[in-house]
């Protein structure tokens, strides 16, 4: 009888762990539908401008793994700035951009004028201010998503 008893209870064990691992797997699978079915950005205009607010969901901005860094002064006692040369975009016409980060996780496209490229740092002559953060990786997946490549 004890044995029938301990066969029993391992049995409602194993099927309680079967229930909590398929719900779980259920709720795993509803919020990946969820996080797919929703765009991964959203653009409003920049009012005054051509320009589009570029708003990325969370999840969106983990994928391209966006990451920012601070538009630095040069130091050689002149108006110039650096930012790293992945956060330069040229566009059809060969003007050059950055995106800024106004807020966690806002981008918005800014005019840059670039003097010169040294290695991975680009000297600006024209730009946002010191201290702008710029986005320095997921640059091109911004572009794309500002001007809705691939939808």
């Amino acid at each position: 009888m004890r044995y029938v008893i301990r066969v029993l209870s391992l049995v409602l064990i194993a099927l309680s762990l079967v229930v909590v691992i398929h719900e779980r797997s259920e709720k795993e699978l509803s919020e990946d539908a969820v996080a797919s079915e929703s765009e991964p950005a959203t653009l409003e205009p920049v009012e005054g401008t051509s320009l589009m607010r570029v708003t990325l969901t969370s999840h969106a901005a983990e994928r391209v793994d966006v990451q920012t860094v601070p538009v630095r002064d040069a130091g050689s006692g002149t108006d110039q700035k650096v930012v790293p040369y992945g956060a330069v975009i040229y566009d059809a016409e060969g003007k050059t951009w950055v995106y800024t980060s106004p807020e966690p996780l806002v981008f918005v496209r800014a005019p840059i004028e670039v003097d010169r490229v040294e290695g991975r740092k680009v000297f600006l002559s024209n730009g946002p201010a010191t201290g702008t953060e710029v986005v320095s990786v997921g640059t091109a997946e911004l572009f794309g998503a500002e001007f809705e490549v691939g939808h």
